[in-house]
């Protein structure tokens, strides 16, 4: 079932494309790209696509600006002690509100919702027999932008715009669904993260087929704090390991 909703996503901008006429509230857009996951024991590696939207700025609010992504992909999950598996379904999603500052026009910042899900209890086990279980995470950001006219690096080419993103995390809430490998001997872990970063740069150049985006987005997040928990029917104090992102690729806005 899971997959099926995955494979209606990926159509999804493909659909959208046959529209004719602009968005009346904002653009469209989609991406494809890959990302790599990845904590001290463990990673995940492999493609994902994007739909994007974008609002007009909104008179009666500041000029805010609404922003969602919505990214889904199969990865590769590889581990120091639990093997390998393929095809694991990873899913984000990431709302924002951001307005513009009065003081300095090409910076915006705002306040973010991001969620990001791993289903690693998909796919039957691991090349080691291990089986798998959902990780869940919904985190509170405060994002930043800069946005610059293309004007000023010609060097990279046509470019019409430059766009840097930053955010700090607020809070974050982690939840290990270990349950699922066995209820007798393990229980669900709800792990809290405090600090985190990310960063993302990104280009426009507009062409005669839409305006193509190349970006590149890289994420940190410290360890989480520790709970009392069962792993293999021990007790003992557990956390989420600090983990690193990066994510490549190129998006396309076809409404324009």
């Amino acid at each position: 079932m899971l997959n099926r909703l995955i494979y209606l996503f990926l159509c999804l901008p493909f659909m959208a494309m046959g529209q004719t006429t602009p968005a009346p509230l904002g653009m469209w857009s989609y991406s494809l790209g890959a990302q790599r996951y990845a904590e001290p024991s463990m990673q995940l590696v492999g493609p994902e696509i994007g739909l994007h939207w974008r609002s007009r700025p909104l008179l009666g609010l500041g000029q805010a600006q609404l922003e969602a992504d919505a990214l889904v992909g199969l990865q590769k999950y590889s581990s120091d002690g639990t093997g390998t598996k393929k095809n694991v379904p990873n899913i984000e999603s990431r709302w924002r509100v951001l307005w513009p500052s009065t003081r300095w026009p090409t910076i915006s910042y705002g306040l973010g919702f991001y969620t990001h899900s791993n289903y690693l209890n998909v796919e039957g086990l691991t090349t080691t027999g291990h089986g798998g279980y959902e990780r869940q995470s919904t985190q509170f950001w405060l994002p930043f932008r800069f946005t610059e006219s293309g004007e000023n690096w010609s060097a990279l080419g046509p470019v019409k715009s430059v766009r840097i993103d930053a955010g700090v995390l607020l809070l974050g809430k982690h939840v290990s669904k270990l349950s699922q490998v066995n209820a007798k001997t393990y229980i669900d872990l709800n792990n809290t993260q405090h600090t985190g970063i990310y960063l993302q740069s990104q280009l426009d150049y507009s062409t005669a087929s839409g305006i193509y985006s190349p970006y590149l987005r890289w994420t940190w997040i410290d360890d989480s704090d520790k709970v009392k928990g069962l792993l293999s029917g021990q007790q003992g104090l557990f956390y989420e390991p600090i983990n690193r992102r990066l994510q490549i690729g190129v998006e396309w806005k076809y409404w324009r």
